[in-house]
């Protein structure tokens, strides 16, 4: 059985999420416009909410790799006492096997969508720092955009 734990690493990597990107450069003056802020800050929303989703992904797929690991625990034990002499008893433990091999499958699979997940995230993470990260704006823009955003959030 292979033992695919996500690392907590990678969780505490997506929660830090710099500022998203825009993919204009700045206005007049060295400064960025107010909708390059409002795009930045968007796409900034973006990938902190696909870090929450990846977060949350990759610890279930945490949960049902540590659920693969307790059922192959049992399989151990259950044939260390399994009748031999007892078809009833080995075809009971041929489908157990069966069903843990399927669940390993299926851990394997949630395994490599979380990471292949997380690398898709990564590049846009650093397609948008690479975008906004520079980017200075005037306060009294971020101010205004700031107002607007609250007054538009639910």
């Amino acid at each position: 059985m292979h033992s695919l734990r996500i690392p907590f690493l990678v969780a505490a990597l997506l929660l830090t999420c710099a500022a998203a990107a825009a993919a204009t450069k700045p206005g007049a003056g060295g400064y960025g416009t107010r909708d390059q802020l409002r795009e930045c800050l968007d796409l900034d929303d973006s990938l902190k909410a696909r870090a929450r989703a990846l977060e949350a992904s990759a610890a279930a797929s945490n949960k049902q790799i540590e659920a693969n690991e307790a059922e192959a625990a049992r399989l151990v034990e259950m044939k260390k006492t399994l009748d031999r002499s007892d078809k009833a008893a080995i075809a009971a433990f041929n489908t157990a096997a069966k069903e843990h091999n399927e669940h390993v499958q299926q851990a394997d699979d949630g395994a490599n969508a979380v990471q292949a997940a997380t690398t898709a995230y990564n590049d846009d993470k650093k397609d948008a720092e690479h975008q906004c990260g520079s980017i200075s704006y005037r306060p009294a823009d971020m101010d205004a955009v700031t107002r607007e955003r609250k007054k538009a959030a639910p």
